[in-house]
């Protein structure tokens, strides 16, 4: 499918994702890195269990998260919005989250704040990518199954 191939190669050219949660009406956000799965159909990402998003994500699996571009100017903003589930990943996608930021491993500091963390998979259900260099408000949708 065209668009998912589009969507996918967008997603592989970034790294850093917001992710917002909620509990009882409050809401948080947080920046992560991640890394691509499944067709970029999932994405991986480090964190604390004990952080307040992944407190959040206990209660209430869902979230949102979305996926920009850097960029100042409006007729080339490109971006995802995506809802999902998050669950903790699967111990072999280790190697794919640290393939990816294979610098964590030369880095003492990195390495510890490892031992600290755990590795989730954000599953997405629903995204849809803008695209003003098309046109403005250009978008396109799909939905998971």
């Amino acid at each position: 499918m065209a668009i998912m191939r589009h969507i996918s190669e967008f997603i592989k050219k970034q790294n850093t994702l917001t992710l917002a949660t909620e509990k009882n009406h409050d809401v948080f956000a947080a920046a992560l890195f991640y890394v691509p799965i499944k067709n970029s159909k999932s994405l991986l990402f480090v964190s604390k269990p004990n952080s307040e998003h992944m407190k959040n994500l206990e209660l209430n699996r869902t979230c949102a998260a979305s996926i920009q571009e850097n960029n100042l100017d409006w007729e080339r903003i490109k971006g995802v919005q995506l809802k999902g589930t998050v669950n903790e990943a699967e111990q072999k996608h280790w190697k794919d989250y640290l393939d990816k930021f294979d610098y964590i491993s030369k880095n003492d500091v990195l390495t510890n704040a490892m031992k600290k963390v755990l590795l989730y998979e954000l599953k997405i259900n629903w995204i849809r990518f803008i695209d003003n260099s098309e046109k403005f408000g250009n978008k396109l949708e799909i939905k998971y199954n």
